[in-house]
């Protein structure tokens, strides 16, 4: 079977998969600049209400002309330059007329205008809430063509989320031929390819979902091909490293948004991926320099529509939580094992457990390669974890040896309360 695609790519070229994505670009542009355009008008009253205890005119014409000239600089056609201009010329106007208004807002027929406006604006706004609510449902709205490069445990989940959410989106996956044959078998990708490069030139959105260290060398393989309205994301386990790296690479236009979906499994392979739970999961996003408002949002609605929850931290705020509400718990889990190992504990005795411990034989049964990889990556904020947790240990130990169990309880009621905020 004939892994790698044709360089005919006219198919993910359709007129008609192209017209839906620029329109589903420009609704959401339209929503932005209606955001924006709202924030603007509310600091022109707020400047008129200023100007009026000052007695100043509301017209400031070199201002006006000022407005305009920076308009025009910023489009890079002649042509569509004058029509910012027009367009910023009725809004300058309707910026005066609100301000010169002003005086008529505290009338009886006023108030009534706006009474009658605040319902409208009511019913529009739910309206557009559940127009919202149905574009979230269509995760192919945002990316018709999605490249996902590695298609082991969460890359194969995410093909999954993929085609149960949006069946008609086109999937196309970079891994080894083996892998590639399965998935192709199975219905779970449309395309299949060995090279990364091409893959991402044919895809809107492109997830790199390589182990940690290869994801960087991915990130710098494919930035040449990348091009404008395209969007990289990774899922790495670790953050810095990586969003540092594609702040300094060029992307030619392309979006890069740092990410790491918090679900997973201690087995690893196309295979496990099927098991995955995934409902509700948490899928964390940390935005770089190179990560436009417009790319971060339209990437939170496609990961609503996959049944995730996005949350946004920096990457800094990511390693530092993740040093010790993951890295360190695979730490302990390893460190356990060890010690029960080195006691020449029997098979038959290791029977005598509760349900803690078989949550951590879980973990101990990791594949050491991603985790080293991903304890390198976050070294200093992992020994940092690691000596918080000695501390605390320390002081379980000697609230032990004096019989402080009120000190003990202190450390249970902390725990409790990290537990509850994390639910």
């Amino acid at each position: 079977m004939q892994l790698e695609l044709d360089n005919d790519v006219a198919d993910w070229r359709k007129p008609t998969t192209k017209l839906e994505e620029s329109r589903a670009r420009i609704d959401e542009l339209d929503e932005l600049i209606a955001t924006l355009i709202n924030e603007r008008l509310m600091l022109c009253q707020e400047i008129g209400e200023a100007k009026k205890r000052m007695n100043k005119p509301v017209l400031d014409d070199q201002r006006e002309k000022e407005v305009l000239r920076r308009v025009a600089s910023v489009a890079t056609d002649p042509v569509i330059a004058k029509q910012l201009v027009d367009i910023y010329t009725t809004m300058l106007a309707g910026s005066r007329g609100l301000q010169e208004n002003l005086s008529e807002t505290t009338s009886p027929k006023a108030q009534a205008g706006a009474n009658e406006n605040s319902e409208l604006n009511q019913g529009l706004s739910q309206d557009s809430s559940e127009q919202s609510v149905a574009q979230t449902r269509n995760p192919e709205r945002y990316f018709p063509n999605v490249t996902i490069i590695g298609l082991g445990l969460i890359g194969g989940t995410i093909a999954r989320l993929i085609r149960r959410h949006s069946p008609k989106t086109n999937i196309t996956a970079v891994d080894s031929p083996e892998v590639l044959q399965k998935a192709l078998g199975e219905g779970l990708i449309d395309c299949a390819e060995t090279k990364p490069s091409g893959a991402a030139e044919r895809s809107s959105l492109i997830v790199l979902a390589a182990p940690p260290k290869k994801n960087i060398e991915l990130l710098e393989t494919i930035a040449p091909r990348l091009s404008r309205r395209q969007l990289v994301v990774d899922v790495t386990s670790t953050k810095q490293e990586i969003c540092a790296v594609a702040e300094l690479l060029e992307l030619n236009g392309a979006d890069f948004i740092g990410g790491h979906p918090l679900f997973g499994s201690q087995k690893s392979g196309l295979d496990a991926s099927s098991a995955v739970a995934t409902n509700g999961a948490v899928f964390c996003l940390t935005p770089t320099s190179k990560s436009s408002q417009m790319s971060v949002k339209r990437f939170r609605r496609w990961l609503e529509g996959l049944g995730l929850k996005p949350v946004e931290a920096s990457p800094e705020a990511h390693d530092k939580v993740l040093a010790r509400t993951s890295h360190l718990i695979q730490l302990i889990a390893v460190s356990l094992g060890a010690s029960i190992a080195d006691q020449n504990v029997s098979d038959n005795e290791l029977k005598l457990h509760g349900p803690a411990f078989k949550q951590l034989a879980r973990l101990m049964e990791s594949p050491p390669e991603m985790w080293l990889d991903l304890f390198n990556q976050n070294k200093e904020e992992l020994q940092n974890a690691i000596q918080d947790l000695v501390k605390n240990l320390n002081l379980a130990s000697r609230a032990l040896d004096a019989s402080d169990f009120e000190k003990l309880t202190k450390m249970f009621e902390k725990a409790s309360s990290v537990s509850k905020s994390s639910s």
